[in-house]
This record gives structure tokens, C-alpha cells and sequence, in this order.
């Protein structure tokens, strides 16, 4: 026989479950969106649209270039 004690952090914990998979789902169909929330990057839209795609097509290639984005140096 449960007290009321253990029954309210049983749903408590259940309530937090249901919740978490909620949001483990939800990042699951958006990790662009996860590594903004949950790792704090902010990410420039066509890397966005990199993770998205590695996401939804079973077969994915980037061909990555050095020279993709130019970034001027102080000393120059």
C-alpha cells in the first residue's frame, strides 16, 4: 500500500519522464534546435540546414571546402 507521500513522487518523477521524452523527441526531429538549447551553440543557417539534412536522408555528403568561408586576419 502506497502513502500519499510516495505516490506524489512517483508521479512526479513519472510527470518528469513523460516530459523528458516529450523533449527527447522533439530534439530528435530537430537537432539544429538541440545543439542551440542544449549545447549553447549558435549556428549559421546553412550549418543548420547541414544537421537538419544529416537527419533526414539516409545518405548524406558534404564535401567540405578550406577556403568556404573567408575570414579576414587582423595582421593583414
Amino acid at each position: 500500500m502506497k502513502t500519499e507521500k510516495t505516490q506524489q513522487k512517483s508521479s512526479y518523477f513519472e510527470k518528469r519522464e513523460r516530459n523528458l521524452m516529450k523533449w527527447v523527441g522533439y530534439w530528435r526531429r530537430n537537432p539544429q534546435i538541440f545543439v542551440k538549447d542544449y549545447l549553447g551553440v549558435n549556428l549559421k543557417p546553412y550549418q543548420k540546414l547541414l544537421f537538419y539534412m544529416m537527419n533526414k536522408v539516409d545518405f548524406f555528403m558534404y564535401i567540405a571546402a578550406r577556403g568556404r568561408i573567408r575570414i579576414p586576419c587582423p595582421d593583414q
